[in-house]
């Protein structure tokens, strides 16, 4: 009754076991590698649209200003003693510029408004895209030591395999659940460009 070991048969089939996991490791994977370069993709397009969106802002800011000197030249020719026909011109400027510069203010808070929004979705979005691939360098570690139990049949690598796939999975999960905190607020880039043209 010598040799008492582990049948051929059952061997293969705990190594088909295992390989079948590794299988489905590698699935989850993908699945965790696809959501981190969305999330990635997401970061990018957003902080384009909220540079894009604070530029906007300060641009019309300062056409707001160039109008504020504007209007101040034309009160400065209304004290003087200008012919009727150029005060009505002149009243007709002054009441244009004013009414544009009411037409940026209200445009503005919009304007920034989605700006900060964009930020804040980026922000998340790098967050999200780190713990993702936290997730995935796990999931591969995973793999890795799977396979290293197909190797040696040391029954360690497979129960460290699977520790890690379970890290991975949970820092997968922590990452989709990530949300935008209502108390981040962007206006620091907002504010900015609005002081850069306030004198």
């Amino acid at each position: 009754m010598s040799g008492a070991g582990i049948p051929h048969h059952a061997e293969n089939d705990e190594h088909k076991r295992i390989g079948i996991i590794i299988s489905v490791i590698a699935v989850i994977m993908a699945v965790v590698a696809a959501l981190a370069k969305g999330e990635a993709n997401t970061m990018i397009v957003k902080e384009v649209q909220a540079s894009n969106g604070y530029a906007w802002y300060q641009s019309k800011r300062q056409r707001s200003y160039v109008n504020e000197l504007e209007l101040k030249r034309i009160e400065f020719d209304l004290a003087g003693t200008p012919g009727e026909a150029q005060r009505k011109l002149l009243e007709e400027q002054r009441a244009k510029l004013k009414a544009k510069n009411a037409e940026y203010e209200s445009e503005n808070k919009g304007i920034v408004a989605s700006a900060d929004a964009d930020k804040k979705i980026a922000e998340t979005a790098a967050h999200k895209h780190h713990w993702f691939e936290y997730g995935e360098i796990m999931l591969h570690i995973a793999v890795v030591l799977c396979s290293l139990t197909l190797l040696t049949d040391l029954k360690l690598f497979y129960k460290l395999g699977l520790a890690a796939t379970v890290c991975g999975i949970v820092l997968a999960a922590y990452a989709h659940t990530l949300k935008p905190h209502a108390t981040e607020h962007a206006p620091t880039a907002g504010n900015t460009a609005a002081g850069a043209v306030t004198h």
